[in-house]
């Protein structure tokens, strides 16, 4: 019976000094203490190749995210394909059927028309370092992520590599030479190129290869050096020219909104130096990479053809002629071509 009293006695001065603890504030510390260490899991669906360098960059930002955050956030990454393919990442994202991914903007351009324009614009003369200046920009980040916000997405970071060359199997030093040719091409190149009378085809990127080896085509235009590599494009068709004929390709990882939304300030600030710091890892190893492919390339027989400067200047008149006509039908496409020519104005190009 005694011992029952001692336990019971126990018990109550316990209780009295939890509620002290309460009422004097040291209670509101351990539960805020405990708030604080909530942590937050984030499964990404990642549409790049195991040995892609953008992949590399997701799989350091995973590691980055959790040794800065204290374990507090985590991203799961699934191999491409794991779950969602490329094209659907974007709206799965928006949806919260993913927590996040990575993306090409070209790929939903039919859900936000903005992000096709911002994706390798025909013409523009900068390159990623340029490009990626300009993403990081205040106005231009709040406007991207604004417009990304729409679809309850956030934009996180650019992933930024170079743009498109021109593989064909017979040199082009003018653009009456591609008149001669067939050439693949998509998208807004492919505009481009009809609005200089020069006639295209599309054939799926899977196929490219075998067209260029039957001679089904004669040329293509599909991605940079690097990705022609990786595509094997080099073995039937030895000639790629230089400089790229658009700006760098704007890929991106993004996340949904309300995920985003959930983690308190703090956190928020720590994925988004986490996101900064993966895109321009992307650039970093792109650039190195770059080196060692054209050393590759030009070892395999590739030879560079570099387009005089009045065919660069025509074909970037061209392309921002048509900047006019065909992107600013849409009211945010609209407002991000006036940030480009803002930009390309303070960097000096001549746009006249």
């Amino acid at each position: 019976m005694l011992t029952t009293r001692k336990t019971f006695s126990l018990k109550l001065v316990m209780a009295v000094v939890v509620s002290v603890m309460l009422v004097t504030g040291f209670g509101k510390s351990f539960v805020s203490t405990a708030h604080a260490e909530k942590t937050y899991k984030f499964t990404m669906q990642n549409m790049f190749s195991l040995n892609h360098p953008i992949t590399t960059a997701m799989n350091q930002l995973a590691v980055d995210v959790k040794n800065q955050s204290n374990g507090r956030i985590t991203i799961q990454i699934l191999p491409s394909g794991a779950l969602i393919n490329g094209p659907e990442i974007f709206e799965s994202v928006g949806m919260g059927s993913i927590d996040m991914g990575t993306t090409c903007s070209t790929y939903h351009g039919g859900i936000l028309p903005v992000a096709a324009t911002a994706f390798a614009l025909p013409g523009d003369p900068r390159g990623v370092k340029e490009i990626m200046n300009f993403i990081y920009k205040d106005e231009v980040l709040t406007f991207l992520r604004s417009a990304y916000a729409t679809q309850n997405v956030f934009f996180g970071a650019p992933l930024v590599m170079d743009g498109y060359t021109i593989v064909s199997k017979e040199p082009i030093t003018t653009w009456d030479d591609l008149k001669k040719l067939k050439v693949r091409a998509s998208g807004s190149i492919a505009k481009v190129l009809q609005k200089m009378d020069i006639p295209t085809v599309f054939i799926p990127f899977s196929e490219i290869y075998v067209a260029l080896s039957r001679g089904t085509i004669d040329a293509e235009i599909s991605g940079n050096h690097a990705e022609s590599y990786l595509g094997t494009t080099y073995e039937v068709a030895k000639f790629q020219t230089v400089p790229y004929i658009s700006g760098a390709q704007n890929c991106e990882v993004i996340a949904n909104l309300d995920r985003v939304n959930e983690l308190p300030e703090d956190l928020q600030l720590v994925l988004k130096k986490a996101l900064r710091d993966s895109s321009a890892n992307v650039v970093k190893a792109f650039d190195e990479e770059n080196k060692e492919v054209m050393a590759k390339l030009a070892a395999a027989g590739t030879q560079f053809i570099e387009l005089p400067k009045d065919v660069m200047d025509r074909w970037t008149k061209t392309s921002i002629k048509m900047w006019d006509e065909e992107f600013t039908k849409d009211k945010l496409s609209a407002e991000y071509i006036a940030l480009v020519k803002k930009d390309l104005k303070s960097l000096g190009y001549n746009l006249n």
